[in-house]
């Protein structure tokens, strides 16, 4: 079933939604959809002039792990690819900083940011989330705070992560080229713990996705 998200701090489903409703999906007053901001429900559409709703039920919300990523910034456009499917593997916040490695390093403009908050949307809707992860940006590595359960993925390790705990996890994945050595000492200094995804070498913007589904768990 069609899913949409109501925008924070509205009732009303966006126009941009409600164009997608009328012109792509040709929906008629009396259809159902799911309509989500911090709860989901199922809702029958009023189509007209604009398009509006009557809850139906709540639905029940997914329970699963607290998971954070934690993405090197790589090249263009493979951050995209990131948030697509980070946000379809269940991530609750993905926190894109830039390394020593990276070949970007600056902020993206406020049009990117937007189209990566879109990406992460339509994504979220086509997995059926209830939900959809938070995306920010960190000038620097230092800026992040991290959590006691904190895992920083790369070759260079020989101890395979295994972990089925339901606690809040973080996952920190280096751009191409992986971690700096400065790095990887200063987040070890941290208490951060060094694991591996096995014996393959996997590109920095799909490694976070499955360390996510590695984690991941649904309670």
């Amino acid at each position: 079933m069609q899913r949409y998200f109501i925008p924070q701090g509205s009732t009303n489903i966006s126009e941009l939604d409600q164009h997608h409703i009328k012109k792509v999906m040709r929906m008629k007053t009396g259809d159902q959809v799911i309509i989500c901001q911090d709860q989901c429900y199922l809702v029958e559409l009023t189509v007209d002039e604009k398009v509006t709703y009557r809850i139906i039920e709540s639905l029940n919300k997914i329970n699963k792990r607290h998971v954070v990523l934690v993405q090197g910034l790589p090249k263009h456009p493979k951050l995209e690819t990131t948030m697509k499917y980070a946000t379809m593997a269940g991530v609750d916040t993905i926190i894109c900083v830039p390394m020593h490695h990276s070949m970007i390093k600056d902020m993206p403009s406020e049009n990117k940011i937007q189209r990566y908050q879109m990406i992460a949307k339509e994504a979220a809707e086509l997995a059926h989330r209830d939900d959809i992860p938070t995306i920010v940006f960190k000038k620097s590595i230092k800026d992040i705070e991290l959590l006691p359960n904190t895992y920083v993925f790369d070759e260079k390790s020989q101890d395979i992560i295994q972990d089925q705990s339901i606690e809040p996890v973080m996952i920190i994945i280096g751009p191409e080229g992986g971690l700096h050595d400065e790095e990887r000492h200063y987040l070890l200094t941290k208490g951060v713990k060094n694991r591996s995804l096995g014996p393959l070498i996997y590109s920095s913007e799909i490694a976070g996705v499955l360390a996510i589904q590695t984690l991941m768990t649904f309670l």
